[in-house]
């Protein structure tokens, strides 16, 4: 069995979760934590991941450069991202660019699960920030992959995979519907427009959904040999019909917007070919027009053709984390840590799942 050094930038939710698992792993060695607040500087890994493991002596720190000397075959990269597009100079979202290409000219695979960079021709400079992560994963024999649940596993290497049954493929539609009242970072709930009035929503949250989710169709488009002539988004909004505060505290007056369903698609011949849908919600009496999957919600996938495929994957169930959001943050964890071992045997450069030796919970499982 093949042992990886791993360390983590990052130690949000997904970062926190992704550390509980490489401890109780026997064929990862964690040697390092990078945080951002100062309150986190100096405690252990061990308390970084909930105290689910004895203490390690890993202290996370906010040194940079202490992080990019470290002897490390993969780094968990999962540092705050703004949900901008990265590939444009001076938003908040390529502050982290630096940090990327360091990272891989050092020798260090990368595994992320920042929403934006799930492909590259979506992005308004994708081809550039392509070039670049190339050139970076070159110099240092590393190699880049971004994946998760969604993007990262249901629209694309799930989606592609469920493919195989079907002999004629018309159309493929990825479903994330999840409930998303108690989900901690505020910040990015407003800025997809929750609590405002449809009036009031900008551009910028289109072209949020669209840096965001626009990269889950060019991968798909990828996998089967076509390429996308472009990336459209609708959205649709259902309004609070009286006022609440959510459980995460964000305050939905009423007539503001409580539920979000959007569309992010490839089109190819003037026909929308791959899609990624989400159903959003904050609390689970929000937008009762709106799809649903099970009783806190979940994943699924559409295929038309001949024969059709529809399955759905209800979250919430017994065992997990009690939610379905939090579930999905447990899947992200999970899906980066299982990926070491292929990212670290990948060819260097930004690879897709197409690219990637094999993938799965080989590890996971308890008796093995």
């Amino acid at each position: 069995m093949n042992s990886y050094k791993v360390a983590v930038w990052g130690t949000g939710m997904v970062g926190a979760h992704a550390l509980r698992y490489i401890l109780g792993r026997p064929d990862l060695q964690l040697v390092g934590v990078k945080c951002h607040s100062p309150a986190k500087e100096g405690l252990d890994a061990a308390d970084l991941a909930n105290g689910a493991h004895a203490p390690t002596g890993i202290k996370a720190s906010r040194d940079r450069d202490s992080f990019l000397a470290l002897d490390a075959d993969v780094v968990i990269f999962v540092p705050f991202d703004a949900l901008t597009d990265p590939s444009v100079e001076g938003t908040p979202s390529s502050a982290w660019v630096p940090d990327l290409l360091d990272l891989l000219r050092s020798g260090k695979n990368v595994v992320t699960s920042i929403l934006s960079i799930a492909h590259w021709r979506h992005l308004k400079n994708g081809e550039a920030l392509h070039a670049a992560i190339e050139e970076a994963g070159r110099t240092g024999n590393a190699s880049l992959y971004v994946t998760g649940i969604d993007p990262g596993f249901v629209p694309d290497a799930l989606a592609y995979a469920a493919s195989g049954l079907v002999s004629e493929v018309t159309s493929v539609d990825a479903w994330e519907i999840l409930d998303y009242g108690s989900y901690e970072i505020v910040d990015a709930l407003r800025a997809l427009g929750f609590g405002s009035r449809p009036e009031d929503m900008s551009a910028d949250g289109m072209e949020t959904l669209r840096t965001c989710w626009g990269g889950c169709p060019h991968v798909l488009a990828d996998a089967f040999g076509v390429t996308l002539d472009d990336v459209g988004v609708e959205v649709q909004v259902a309004l609070a019909k009286e006022g609440y505060v959510a459980d995460c505290g964000l305050e939905i007056p009423q007539g503001t917007i409580e539920a979000i369903y959007f569309r992010v698609f490839g089109v190819r011949n003037g026909q929308p070919l791959f899609a990624v849908n989400h159903v959003t919600r904050m609390g689970q009496q929000s937008g009762p027009e709106f799809q649903r999957i099970g009783d806190d919600g979940g994943y699924g996938i559409d295929i038309k053709g001949y024969p059709p495929i529809r399955a759905d994957f209800p979250f919430g169930l017994e065992g997990g984390t009690g939610k379905g959001w939090s579930d999905a943050m447990v899947m992200t964890s999970s899906r980066l840590v299982n990926s070491i071992e292929s990212v670290v045997q990948a060819e260097p450069g930004w690879r897709l799942f197409t690219q990637l030796p094999r993938l799965g919970g080989r590890f996971a499982l308890k008796q093995a």
